[in-house]
This record gives C-alpha cells, structure tokens and sequence, in this order.
C-alpha cells in the first residue's frame, strides 16, 4: 500500500504551492484537511488534501479557463513577462514587454492570432516608412488609411471600443501597405467626396468587404436598423430627417451625441410646431422642456 504523502507548506502540486493547512470549523463535517494554495497565475485558492495529493486539482480553476503559459515567449515586437488576470468577460490579459521599452496589457487571443503584435509603436513605424516612400503623407486617402489603422489597432483612440476593440481589423495587406490600400481604392471607385463603407458592418476592412460612398448614403446604411418610434409612426433615423427638411448626417450627430429619449422629444416638439431649428443647437431635453445650455 502506498505511504499517504504528508503535506507540509511550500509543496508544489501542479500550478499550486501549498501556504498553510485550513483550521477546520466546528460545524465542518468534512474528514479531509484543506490547505490555502498560492496559484502560479496569482489567485489564492483553498483545497482539500486529497484532491492535491490525487492530483486532481492542479490549479485555481484557471487551467479550465484556457490559460496556457506562454512567460517570456515571443509575439512580434512583444514577450509576455506575467499573467495578470482576466477582463470583465473573462479573457486572459498578459503583461507584456515591447521592444521599443514599453510595457503593454494584451488579451492572449490577440498575442495567439497575432492581432497585437506591439505596444502600438509598429503601427507608428510603418506610418513614418510609408510616410517617406510614397509622399501621399497629407492626402485624404492616407488619412483615411491611417485613420482605419488607429480605430482597429489603437486602444487609446475613442473610436476604438466600435471596431478594434469588437475584434474588427484590416487585412493585412492593407495595413502592412499604404500602396496596395491606394491602388485597390483607386481602382474602387474613389473619389475625393466619397467614405469607406464596410458592406458588412460586423466584417473586417478588407477588398470584398469595402466600397465607396457618399457620406449621406453611409449614414442612411450604417442606420437601416436604427428605428425611431413616435406615436405610430416609426422610421429610421435617416427617414426622420428627410421628414423633418434636414441633413440626415445632422439628425444622427444629435443622436449619438444626446440619446434617444432627447432626440424623440425634440423630434416630438418639430412635428407639433413645424420648428427644427431645435435640433441645430445643443440643447437639454427634459419633461417635454427645451432649454437653452
């Protein structure tokens, strides 16, 4: 029969590492000791002996989770240096080291696909390189190019958390090359007066995904969905405009910028008195009152 393996603090048993045996409560009906455990990812868990010496439980929990260990392994111009626990919806977060001196929180999908391969300082090379080799650094088709680029990749930018940060991101023949985005765009249909629009609006920015528009039909596109309710009367965003004599781009800036409820009153106030002109100015809706701010 094999001997019984006595636990002793500073035992490691998997990710674990064993702090101090557990005191037992009064009312504690279980025969087995537990003992508080140190996880390598950083929690504190506690244990019961059995499980650790049958080899049954190997960590807090965060071996189920996903985490794999990937401590001073290589991603592009990063190394992870630690695991430092999990984002609000459970994704892995790794500390990581970039080779610029930065230091930088990655989700581990993003080290695993290669979607984050720097602390952002990649992107900012390849914008000088491009910079200097084509000299379209002050076009709007480079803006455009650049502007895609920061609101997929740049988490500092606002316009992040909508695209990049939704796991939206551009080909990366695109993004590794200014050239081919301006040859494809060209020869697309571009026009100075024109936007990108992404036919599918949950897909990527890639050739079979992207074409040009005039800025009026991308907001009425991008707001198909968005419906409007007042009375029994319900239309999109860019219908109410037209209803109400107005630039349909207007009415969706005063959308986003006020909210729903303020832009039904104030819409509710220009049908009842033939007057938009409160939905040209920044304004405070409440119990059915305008007001000036």
């Amino acid at each position: 029969m094999k001997a019984k393996i006595k636990i002793i603090p500073g035992m490691r048993f998997g990710k674990l590492v064993t702090i101090k045996k557990v005191k037992k409560l009064p009312d504690d009906k279980d025969k087995h000791d537990k003992w508080l455990c140190q996880c390598d990812c950083g929690n504190t868990t506690i244990v019961r002996s059995n499980t650790l010496r049958e080899g049954k439980t190997k960590s807090c929990g965060c071996l189920l989770r996903g985490i794999k260990d990937m401590k001073g392994q290589r991603f592009g111009r990063l190394v992870a240096i630690e695991h430092v626990g999990f984002a609000s919806n459970r994704v892995t977060l790794w500390r990581c080291k970039c080779d610029c001196g930065n230091e930088t929180i990655v989700r581990q999908g993003n080290l695993n696909s290669g979607t984050t391969r720097s602390c952002g300082c990649l992107d900012i090379d390849r914008t000088k390189e491009a910079n200097t080799t084509h000299g379209q650094s002050h076009t709007r088709i480079f803006n455009i190019w650049s502007k895609i680029k920061e609101r997929c990749y740049n988490p500092k930018r606002p316009a992040y958390k909508n695209y990049g940060g939704k796991g939206v991101v551009m080909c990366d023949e695109w993004r590794n090359d200014f050239q081919t985005f301006y040859n494809w765009a060209m020869t697309n249909g571009y026009q100075d007066d024109l936007t990108i629009d992404r036919i599918n609006s949950n897909g990527n920015y890639e050739p079979l995904n992207c074409r040009w528009l005039a800025l009026s039909e991308n907001v009425r596109l991008r707001n198909a969905t968005a419906f409007i309710a007042i009375g029994e009367l319900s239309l999109t965003i860019h219908d109410w405009a037209i209803r109400l004599n107005m630039d349909p781009a207007t009415l969706m800036s005063r959308y986003k910028e006020l909210g729903e409820k303020n832009v039904v009153d104030a819409i509710r106030y220009a049908l009842e008195t033939s007057d938009n002109s409160s939905l040209y100015k920044r304004k405070e809706y409440a119990n059915g009152q305008i007001k000036l701010k």
